[in-house]
């Protein structure tokens, strides 16, 4: 099987092209960019909140320790409210990915259809974006408990040396091997959020599958040819590091006002809107590659209708390599 990837790249921008510029239509690069929004800046940049609690001072040498009651009251004050500030940041992130997993079926549904539109597809794929988030919930879950254990037996490890249980050379090896493999665990990680956006989506919104389907029916697919789908992967983190260079090039060009506009919520995504064009029309042209059956720039099956026609930018540009 000949698969290309600047192939599929050309074909993305091409389509990014007939979308946006021909013609140019400010009202739809708004509307789409709300889409992009919805779909990209969503999902990422929620920020880390670290807080630490002393409950134990030391006073008069080993073996004096005892509670401060200003300790015990600052923590009756503080703990509830640090409790309820946890869980509005959780119920944040949730809502938050919630309104993410259902836009990025918007977003794709207007490339595939080379439109604008919000309300009609929000409603139209709303079982698929509601399967995408449960999924996502339930990985994130499963991947952040993972990674806890891992760290927390890092750290276990360390805290053991400095209390002298260990002698620093000997616990060596197990903190590399704990480093090791939470930078194993993260590239996992990062490959399947990857393939799902890439992959798994373009196939849920193909057949009308949910997220779990969509998977069993992409696995043997990724099992018969892993070494094509990871230097997609690769190919995709080149493009980006392209991208991050001439974004940090503009930005400092413009005496940093480039910077201001392009990281505003929505206004970025206006502004930026070929490459987030391209980018999502980027992965269902690679899938499309392995046959009509992930072919998501077809006619979507299912619930969804024959996606509008877009007017090829030159000679065959939707035609798989």
């Amino acid at each position: 099987m000949n698969v290309g990837y600047v192939a599929p790249l050309q074909r993305a921008v091409a389509r990014a092209r007939t979308m946006l510029f021909r013609p140019f239509r400010l009202e739809f690069w708004l509307t789409l960019g709300f889409a992009a929004f919805l779909s990209e800046w969503l999902s990422g940049g929620w920020g880390q909140a670290g807080w630490q609690q002393r409950l134990v001072t030391w006073r008069g040498g080993p073996g004096a320790a005892c509670f401060d009651p200003r300790d015990i009251l600052s923590a009756l004050v503080w703990g509830p409210l640090l409790a309820g500030l946890v869980l509005l940041a959780v119920v944040v992130a949730l809502v938050l990915m919630w309104l993410n997993s259902r836009g990025k079926f918007v977003f794709l549904d207007d490339v595939v259809r080379g439109r604008a539109a919000i309300v009609e597809p929000w409603h139209r794929l709303a079982r698929l974006g509601n399967s995408l988030f449960l999924w996502r919930l339930g990985f994130v879950v499963v991947a952040g408990l993972l990674m806890i254990v891992i760290v927390l037996g890092t750290l276990g490890t360390a805290l053991l040396g400095w209390l002298g249980f260990h002698e620093p050379v000997a616990m060596a090896p197990s903190m590399l091997l704990g480093a090791g493999l939470a930078a194993l665990v993260g590239l996992c990680i990062g490959f399947v959020s990857l393939m799902l956006n890439e992959c798994v989506v373009p196939i849920m919104y193909r057949h009308g599958l949910p997220a779990s389907q969509a998977w069993r029916r992409f696995l043997p697919l990724l099992r018969a040819h892993p070494d094509r789908f990871v230097l997609y992967a690769l190919f995709v983190l080149l493009l980006f590091l392209v991208f991050i260079a001439v974004v940090t090039t503009l930005g400092f060009a413009t005496c940093c006002v480039g910077f201001f506009v392009m990281f505003m919520p929505y206004v970025g995504q206006v502004v930026l809107l070929p490459v987030y064009v391209t980018f999502r029309g980027l992965g269902p042209e690679f899938l499309a590659q392995f046959g009509p059956e992930f072919d998501a720039l077809a006619a979507p099956a299912g619930e969804n209708t024959p996606p509008e026609s877009v007017p090829p930018a030159g000679p065959g540009p939707w035609t798989p390599v």
